[in-house]
């Protein structure tokens, strides 16, 4: 099998544009267009004032490609994380907030609410700021089931909805879709360790919680790689819930009684707490370790030499892209079904070029 790393941040964006409360065709297609042909497709084309133009094509997208609707007539925004507790939600919602007062929506019109890690806490918030009579939610699902009634409640009521970084169930419930593909996640970095271990070794996962879209998703990754070595084991598999202190001590147990080669962890924050633990060991020359996020935590550790790699999934430009898109959507405008980041490897051999940006 080719093993490859990802060097770009690209979007996926679909054939048909989902225009304010009608049907859209959720098929979407791939990028393709360099920066430059995208914008001589677009030259001289007259600035549409009633939808978000987006080429339906377009390659090495980046954030500063979208732009969102300016709030001239103070509508509100509020966004809904699933918690608050580890550096790349911090960052995530901080995106969101910065490119939502660029647009306008400031003080009262924009509110950031933590679910805390609580299905029923999250869809209490959503009602509530739909009774409140906010004009357009960004959501970062706590589970991917259960806040679809929340979502289709919402939608009934007039509410523009965004789904932010994992999906729900039935993501057709919302109007768009911006963030990863978690399983792709999950099987790059799944294939980055298989590389580093030469396809043999006992190796430990620290799981997400369980049955939210970034655990289920790339879980999946992991184990759609895994099948094709039969020579590794996973030796222990469990829920630090996204948590770096839950993490140190679910591998600190672990390395007390088994033979590790390498913690695989779905996110940097549980990578960092197992680097901890692994250190406290003396075993950081022997033990690899992984991550997901690239969040400067993860990407510092590697540079350091307490972790081996982290997958990036454009966390910034997620957060900037969908509060422009949630805006379009409360002014009327058009906006891709799905706005997906590929995924970008990091390892010691390339973490400088991210930690000189």
């Amino acid at each position: 099998m080719k093993k490859r790393i990802i060097v770009g941040l690209f979007l996926a964006v679909s054939l048909m544009m989902t225009a304010c409360g009608g049907a859209s065709d959720s098929k979407s297609t791939t990028v393709a267009e360099t920066k430059a042909e995208a914008e001589a497709t677009t030259a001289g084309k007259e600035a549409s004032t009633d939808k978000q133009e987006v080429s339906d094509v377009v390659k090495d997208a980046k954030a500063e490609q979208f732009s969102g609707a300016k709030n001239e007539e103070k509508k509100s925004m509020a966004l809904f994380m699933s918690h608050m507790t580890n550096e790349f939600v911090k960052t995530l919602s901080s995106s969101v907030q910065k490119e939502a007062e660029e647009l306008g929506y400031t003080g009262d019109s924009f509110k950031i609410y933590d679910g805390k890690n609580d299905v029923a806490t999250q869809v209490s918030q959503i009602e509530q700021a739909v009774t409140l009579g906010v004009d357009g939610i960004i959501i970062e699902p706590v589970s991917t089931d259960g806040i679809v009634k929340a979502v289709k409640d919402a939608e009934k009521a007039g509410v523009k909805v965004v789904i932010l970084n994992q999906r729900i169930s039935d993501q057709n419930a919302a109007d768009t879709f911006v963030g990863a593909d978690n399983e792709s996640t999950g099987a790059a970095l799944m294939k980055k360790v298989m590389e580093d271990l030469d396809g043999k070794g006992n190796i430990v996962e620290l799981l997400g919680p369980m049955g939210s879209d970034g655990q289920v998703g790339r879980s999946k990754g992991f184990d759609s790689v895994l099948a094709e070595y039969p020579d590794v084991k996973v030796i222990a598999s469990d829920s630090a819930d996204w948590d770096t202190a839950k993490a140190l001590t679910l591998t600190e147990n672990w390395l007390t009684s088994s033979d590790i080669q390498a913690v695989v962890a779905q996110n940097d924050g549980m990578a960092v707490g197992a680097a901890q633990a692994v250190k406290e060991a003396g075993l950081t020359d022997k033990i690899k370790i992984y991550g997901v996020d690239a969040t400067s935590d993860g990407l510092n550790a590697i540079a350091n030499g307490g972790m081996t790699g982290t997958v990036s999934q454009g966390t910034e430009d997620q957060g900037k892209i969908s509060a422009d898109l949630c805006s379009n959507l409360i002014y009327g405008q058009s906006v891709p079904k799905e706005v997906i980041a590929t995924n970008v490897v990091y390892t010691k051999e390339n973490v400088n070029e991210i930690l000189k940006k």
